[in-house]
């Protein structure tokens, strides 16, 4: 017999008129229900196992960092990986949910070392703001760009969290 068979099951079938009808005695449709809850259990461990996985293999959890001004004029901030704090780490800049511009956090910032978040003064990030439509509140995200494996695979991560600001109308009194 093989080894997926948990329960013998009698089936006794009826012949009515045209239809057939199948029963099932009660032990073995509690038998059954009980299976059927058991596998149902065994497949969210196992998709809960591998979105685990998924998770740890293409994210850097050592990552820390902080989007801290975003105008019009610049988006600053500063990121670091805990576990290489040595490293640069390529950050890009997205606003509205658009690329903008990419660049390595390699400024000076004083502040991340005194703070014993990295081994030196150098991990900050400059963007330029490009032109944005005035009056209107936009989104700035920042992300660090994470190699993962043999450099295969490529994902970005959220630094801080999303920061949002609004571009002064210039009138002809306003410089």
């Amino acid at each position: 017999m093989p080894p997926f068979f948990f329960c013998r099951t009698r089936l006794s079938v009826e012949f009515t008129a045209g239809f057939v009808s199948f029963r099932m005695k009660n032990r073995s449709r509690s038998k059954l229900v009980h299976l059927l809850i058991s596998k149902s259990m065994a497949e969210a461990l196992l998709v809960t196992a591998v979105a685990v996985a998924f998770y740890f293999a293409t994210t850097n959890r050592h990552l820390r960092g902080v989007l801290d001004q975003a105008d019009s004029q610049t988006v600053t901030g500063w990121v670091v990986d805990e576990a290489r704090p040595w490293n640069r780490v390529e950050v890009q800049l997205f606003i509205d949910g658009k690329f903008r511009a990419h660049t390595v956090a390699e400024r000076f910032r004083p502040d991340v070392h005194e703070a014993h978040r990295a081994e030196d003064d150098w991990h900050g990030f400059v963007f330029q703001t490009p032109p944005l439509s005035d009056a209107v509140e936009h989104e700035a995200r920042v992300y660090a760009l994470y190699s993962s494996g043999a450099g295969n695979r490529q994902t970005l991560q959220l630094i801080g969290k999303p920061f949002r600001f609004r571009i002064e109308q210039k009138g002809p009194d306003r410089q």
